[in-house]
């Protein structure tokens, strides 16, 4: 089955992005986990401020790597493939607001090291920022563009200090990353069948 997760800061069009890669190519879209468990535990943006609450700002991160491990579960065990919004961002979130400590407790989680482990067979990319995707909402913290590029380093960071490939999507235009993520699944498509057709070889030479 192919995964494919978006990964990055809030407000650089991921979900934009998944949703328009998920119509063309037929992909069922995973749309992001992180309001669904903000709404469920009924927060308000202050609530899990880090500057204010820096222990809600980490449980509700915990949570959301829960709800995603079994999200991600769920899309195995059917063996549907898909795009999903995120991956790996609530231990970056973690680090950025909190620390490091408090990210490699949360790289520490059952839930976590499993996602990790699944996140190595996937195609992950890295959607980096620009100033024209900026915006706010009434759940997201407000984005300051010094603090995303700092995101997007840690995250590269995470990503090669777990072993994780990635993509980095360094564009603005919608239909260039577009290009760029179909490109990656096309590729790795061919690498799936090269590997099944040398294995069938192997077989009967056996």
């Amino acid at each position: 089955m192919l995964r494919v997760f978006v990964c990055g800061a809030h407000s650089v069009g991921k979900t934009t992005l998944v949703n328009e890669v998920g119509r063309e190519l037929d992909l069922h879209v995973e749309a992001e986990v992180a309001r669904k468990v903000i709404r469920d535990l009924n927060l308000r943006r202050e609530d899990f401020d880090p500057k204010i609450n820096p222990s809600k700002f980490e449980e509700l991160q915990e949570r959301i790597l829960e709800a995603q491990c079994k999200v991600e579960q769920s899309n195995s065990r059917s063996g549907a493939s898909y795009i999903a919004d995120r991956g790996i961002d609530p231990l970056v979130y973690s680090q950025l607001y909190l620390g490091e400590d408090s990210m490699k407790r949360l790289l520490n989680l059952p839930s976590t090291k499993e996602c990790i482990d699944r996140y190595k067979n996937s195609l992950v990319f890295v959607v980096r920022p620009f100033t024209e995707c900026l915006q706010t909402d009434d759940i997201r913290l407000v984005p300051k563009m010094e603090e995303l590029l700092n995101f997007t380093n840690m995250m590269e960071e995470v990503l090669r200090d777990n072993d994780i490939p990635y993509t980095v999507i360094d564009v603005l235009d919608l239909n260039k990353r577009v290009d760029i993520v179909k490109d990656k699944i096309l590729e790795y498509k061919e690498l799936k069948v090269t590997a099944m057709t040398d294995r069938d070889i192997f077989s009967r030479d056996d």
